[in-house]
C-alpha cells in the first residue's frame, strides 16, 4: 500500500505550539499500536529522559467530522505515531516536533498506521498477525462483509502484499476478531507475550456467541470449547440440503439446493481458519 500523505509545515494561523496543546489521542487509534513489554517501555522512558525525543510525533491534520469525532467541520489534530513517546513527553514535560499529515478518512489513517507498524523489525509473530488482521476486517467490511467472493479477493491481494497465502490472511482476521473480543489487560498480555494461549482458541473466540469481553484465559479456553455458531449453521444446512436431495427435484427446488450448496460452502472455508 502507498503512504497516502502530505508533508506539511504549520500554517501561520494555526502555529505548532498551537497544534502541539490541541492533539487529540484516539482510543480507536492508540489501540491499532501493539503494546510495549515492560522492559521496552522502561528503555524507551530512559532513552527519552536522557536525549530527548528525536523523531517528531505524526499528527493527522483533519475536522472532527471526518475523524468521527462529532459533526462538526472543527478543526483537529489526532495523533497516529508516537503515543508511547507522547505519554512520556506529557509525563515528563518535555518538548518535541511534529510532522502533519493528510488523510481524507479514518478508514485511510488506520491502513497507514497498521502498515507502519508492520514495517517495524522488532514484532513478534502474534503482533504481525493481529494487524494483518485488523487489516483484512477492515477491507472486508469496507466491501461489504460476508461477500464470499470480495473476501477471496481481499485475501488474496493482502497475502501478496505481505508474502504470505490468502489462507494465512484468513487466519490473521479471526485472531484479530478473536483478540477483539478479549478485555484490553488480556489482549496486551497475549500481543506481548506474557499471557499465552493457544492461537486457535482465539480464533475460535472469533466465532463463539460472546455477552462480555472475556478477561481470564479460563473463560478464552470455555469459550473455544463450544460449538460456534457457524457449526450450528453448518447442522442447519446439512439438514437442509439431505431434504432437499431426496425430494422432488424441481426447477425451483434445483435452485433452493444450489443455493444452500454455495452457502455451505462458503461457510466451509470461512472455517479453514480454525482448523487449519
Amino acid at each position: 500500500m502507498k503512504e497516502k500523505t502530505t508533508d506539511l509545515k504549520p500554517s501561520l494561523l494555526s502555529s505548532e505550539e498551537h497544534i502541539k496543546s490541541q492533539i487529540t489521542v484516539l482510543p480507536e487509534l492508540k489501540d491499532l499500536i501493539p503494546p510495549l513489554t515492560a522492559d521496552e517501555s522502561q528503555q524507551l522512558e530512559q532513552n527519552i529522559t536522557k536525549h530527548g525525543i528525536k523523531d517528531p510525533l505524526t499528527i493527522w491534520e483533519t475536522t472532527a467530522a471526518t475523524a468521527g469525532i462529532s459533526d462538526q467541520p472543527t478543526p483537529v489534530f489526532i495523533l497516529i505515531d508516537g503515543h508511547n513517546r507522547y505519554a512520556i513527553a506529557q509525563r515528563y514535560h518535555l518538548d518535541f516536533r511534529i510532522n502533519l499529515v493528510h488523510f481524507t478518512s479514518l478508514a485511510e489513517v488506520k491502513d497507514y498506521m497498521i502498515d507502519y507498524q508492520l514495517g517495524r523489525r522488532n514484532l513478534s509473530p502474534e503482533q504481525a498477525s493481529y494487524l494483518r488482521g485488523l487489516r483484512y476486517l477492515q477491507q472486508k467490511n469496507a466491501r461489504g462483509g460476508n461477500q464470499f467472493a470480495e473476501n477471496e479477493n481481499v485475501s488474496a491481494a493482502l497475502g501478496k502484499e505481505y508474502g504470505v497465502s490468502s489462507r494465512t490472511i484468513k487466519r490473521d482476521g479471526d485472531f484479530a476478531a478473536g483478540l477483539e473480543k478479549l478485555t484490553p489487560d488480556l489482549k496486551n498480555a497475549v500481543l506481548t507475550g506474557k499471557q499465552k494461549l493457544p492461537k486457535a482458541s482465539i480464533n475460535a473466540v472469533a466465532k463463539a456467541a460472546t455477552t462480555h469481553l472475556l478477561s481470564t484465559p479460563e473463560e478464552v479456553m470455555e469459550v473455544a470449547a463450544r460449538p460456534s455458531l457457524q457449526q450450528d449453521e453448518r447442522q442447519q444446512l446439512q439438514q437442509s440440503i439431505r431434504t432437499l436431495a431426496v425430494g422432488p427435484l424441481t426447477k425451483e427446488t434445483c435452485q433452493q439446493l444450489l443455493d444452500q450448496l454455495h452457502h455451505y460452502q462458503q461457510l466451509l472455508n470461512q472455517s479453514d481458519s480454525v482448523s487449519l
